[in-house]
């Protein structure tokens, strides 16, 4: 009896390094990994890459959310003062003195306005990556991503301990009158970052303080891109693809894997292909209804058909739910299980 077990997305997309690193030609095995490439590798014994973001994209990517943040808070503070001051001006007659309601109510919107800096200044991050998948817009403007060190999507906890360790990361503070040389009290400090970036010069995944206590890594977000089309001989192939139920969307890890396999299993021998094919579709196929002597591989074939010959055309298609679906999938208990040979 086949036991099941449920994989993340994260687990998905790494299948598509899977197919591609046992079939690809042995020309390729030759290439090295460079320093900036980090290697992980799944509970099915599937190795997988990630390309680690330098100091130079996450300070940008920084610099960019300050604006971002503080840029777009500033005006909306602002925006609400204008609205308070022109309200008073055209009311300010029904008060019997205006000018000490108007002095209270501004205290109590600046109580506020302080409670929403301190808002903005140590959750902002946080609600950002963990809202949106490891992304703030600085870091989405960047292309970068935080994720795992095991490759999965960092969750609430991590998102929130890399953006609270931030402060530790920025020190020391240099007062500004030091700077300038000036004797009168500033109240703005600038930042030097030292500690950050001595820390990230000293392990080779470029982690910061936060980064090392909430077990992340920043990386280069996977540029998508939509391979050559393969045709396929097979005449059954566009006609199962129709039985695909039409409101079915793939994650983007799911076609990955479908494109890598489409195009990897000319490599691939027969026996191997099918071994594959069957542990992919399997979950599928049981989930489309289809009959139970399905051949896998034409399966995914036709799945292929479906997701990028039938939707040619389709700019949407790149874009295709980046939010995860959970695929339950056979346990590899047999011979199926083709990670464990890569």
């Amino acid at each position: 009896m086949s036991s099941h077990r449920k994989i993340s997305a994260a687990e998905t997309e790494s299948m598509v390094r899977g197919v591609g690193g046992q079939s690809r030609p042995r020309a390729n095995d030759q290439k090295r990994i460079i320093d900036t490439m980090m290697m992980v590798k799944t509970p099915e014994n599937i190795s997988f890459q990630y390309e680690i973001s330098g100091p130079f994209y996450r300070l940008v990517a920084y610099l960019a959310d300050l604006i971002f943040a503080f840029g777009g808070y500033f005006i909306v503070v602002v925006s609400l003062y204008i609205m308070m001051g022109m309200a008073f001006w055209l009311i300010g007659d029904v008060f019997l003195n205006p000018a000490q309601v108007f002095s209270v109510i501004s205290g109590v919107v600046f109580g506020f306005v302080l409670v929403g800096f301190f808002l903005i200044f140590w959750f902002y991050g946080a609600y950002m990556e963990a809202r949106f998948n490891g992304q703030t817009l600085g870091k989405r403007l960047c292309g970068i991503r935080v994720i795992s060190v095991d490759g999965h999507a960092i969750d609430g906890v991590q998102a929130t301990l890399r953006n609270f360790f931030r402060f530790l990361d920025i020190m020391p503070i240099v007062p500004l009158q030091m700077l300038l040389g000036l004797e009168s009290q500033v109240l703005f400090a600038i930042p030097t970052f030292l500690i950050g970036l001595g820390v990230m010069a000293l392990n080779g995944k470029f982690q910061r303080v936060g980064d090392l206590v909430a077990g992340t890594v920043v990386i280069f977000e996977e540029k998508k891109h939509r391979p050559d089309l393969i045709e396929f001989e097979d005449e059954r192939v566009p006609k199962l693809a129709e039985m695909i139920p039409a409101d079915f969307v793939a994650s983007r890890g799911l076609t990955q894997v479908v494109a890598e396999f489409a195009e990897q299993r000319k490599y691939l021998a027969p026996q191997r292909s099918a071994d594959i094919a069957n542990h992919l579709a399997g979950p599928l196929m049981e989930r489309f209804g289809m009959l139970a002597d399905t051949d896998p591989d034409l399966f995914m074939c036709s799945l292929y058909h479906r997701l990028f010959v039938t939707s040619e055309g389709d700019d949407s298609l790149a874009s295709q739910v980046v939010q995860a679906k959970e695929v339950v999938v056979p346990s590899a208990s047999t011979p199926t299980e083709w990670g464990s040979e890569l």
